[in-house]
């Protein structure tokens, strides 16, 4: 798969080495598409934003019914100017409303003090952290994490590290870290790499190894995808269980209380207009996209949906609506590039795209969408065109929502649109 960025815009990976951001990894050259999957799939562990911009512009392709837009305030629900909340964030990707109120930025870090500088290279750092925010008392509650720089064909580079992050008992926090690529990548990096590509506390225990269980399942090649790549995005609790979407390996995985991990889901490809499509048989078969699974959030009816980028092609990612035990189901579908999501009071998800597609001049920005919380009917939140390259959202009970932006280096913000 890609990553999350992965374009090889994202490179999504960034090539292999791969949402975040998001997808950095994507090797592929050449087209959004490549879904973040692998090599690709690397994408979202580089955070997928990285290298999608190469991507994306190979892809523009044939447009497709777009959501309608909010009309009225009561469509919108929340005010089109935000409030910076925060700056200065290092790669910032989800952002979390924890049970006390506070919200929890994940920041996936930044260069090293001595930068890769060689294509293709990566490195290892400890400058991920977790940001949290609570009234005027803020700050970074956690340091030291593993971060890892992707050097891309270009030269320039992507960052892939923690993704999302949420308070446990006792002071702890639990994180998933993106890795892009497997555990032989992560071993390569050096001493204390060891939570990249897992799902752990940090500084301390692994409660799964996402990259692991890629190596040693590969659920998505039966689906014809060729790479074994891993690169986790976000997860959701399930009992005493946790549920992680892996960007790069295509699929859901289940970690149980003892460290084990099993395949919860093995995401199918999307089938890619024959007008758009190239083939890759390094990835996905040829007329496919790796489906890139990225937000996962628990919905008003006990179900979870899960966003998938579908290699940020225009209008080709869905929201699917899975209840543990069953078969997953299409709840929405003509969305481009998500990359998380979100429950707002009232039941209505709230979707998260990471862009509109990309012109000569760049990423288009990125956009809010109300998903209805029974039809799947997608309405666009008006933002004033201020989300760039956003990666995180996340719904107060209040109806304020918060999204991560600008979240390629260290200028990241984190935006409030007030609820009206």
């Amino acid at each position: 798969m890609t990553d999350v960025f992965g374009v090889e815009w994202l490179w999504v990976c960034v090539s292999k080495v791969s949402p975040v951001g998001f997808v950095s990894g994507l090797r592929r050259r050449g087209e959004l598409r490549r879904d973040m999957s692998r090599a690709s799939k690397s994408w979202a562990g580089a955070f997928v934003a990285a290298a999608v911009v190469g991507s994306l512009t190979a892809t523009v392709m044939p447009s497709q019914a777009a959501p309608r837009a909010a009309s009225g305030a009561g469509a919108s629900a929340v005010a089109s100017v935000p409030v910076v909340v925060a700056s200065g964030l290092h790669n910032p990707r989800a952002v979390r409303v924890q049970p006390d109120g506070a919200l929890l930025v994940t920041e996936a870090g930044s260069d090293p003090a001595v930068p890769c500088t060689v294509p293709g290279s990566q490195c290892l750092s400890f400058s991920g952290s977790i940001y949290r925010i609570k009234g005027s008392v803020r700050g970074r509650v956690v340091t030291g994490l593993p971060s890892m720089q992707i050097v891309r064909a270009d030269g320039s580079s992507v960052i892939s590290g923690a993704i999302e992050a949420e308070a446990a008992a006792g002071g702890a926090y639990r994180v998933v870290s993106g890795v892009t690529g497997t555990p032989t990548t992560r071993t390569a990096l050096g001493a204390g790499s060891g939570p990249l590509g897992t799902l752990s506390i940090a500084h301390g225990r692994v409660l799964g190894d996402l990259a692991v269980h890629e190596v040693e399942h590969d659920p998505d090649s039966a689906v014809g995808n060729n790479e074994v790549f891993s690169n986790p995005w976000n997860f959701a609790r399930d009992g005493r269980d946790f549920l992680v979407t892996d960007a790069g390996a295509n699929d859901l995985v289940r970690v149980h209380p003892d460290g084990t991990t099993s395949t919860e889901l093995a995401f199918p490809n999307n089938v890619v207009p024959a007008a758009a499509a190239s083939g890759d048989a390094a990835l996905a078969p040829a007329g496919q996209a790796e489906a890139v699974p990225t937000g996962i959030v628990r919905g008003w009816d006990g179900a979870f949906y899960i966003a998938d980028m579908s290699g940020i092609r225009t209008g080709l990612s869905r929201i699917w609506r899975y209840v543990p035990g069953g078969q997953p189901t299409v709840f929405a579908s003509g969305l481009t590039g998500l990359i998380d999501l979100a429950v707002a009071p009232g039941g209505d998800l709230i979707a998260l795209s990471y862009t509109g597609g990309a012109t000569s001049s760049g990423l288009l920005p990125g956009s809010l969408i109300r998903i209805g919380k029974k039809t799947g009917a997608a309405t666009v939140i008006d933002t004033g065109g201020s989300l760039n390259t956003p990666t995180g959202v996340a719904v107060t009970s209040k109806g304020d929502i918060y999204v991560t932006s600008n979240t390629q280096g260290s200028s990241g913000e984190l935006l409030k649109f007030p609820a009206s």
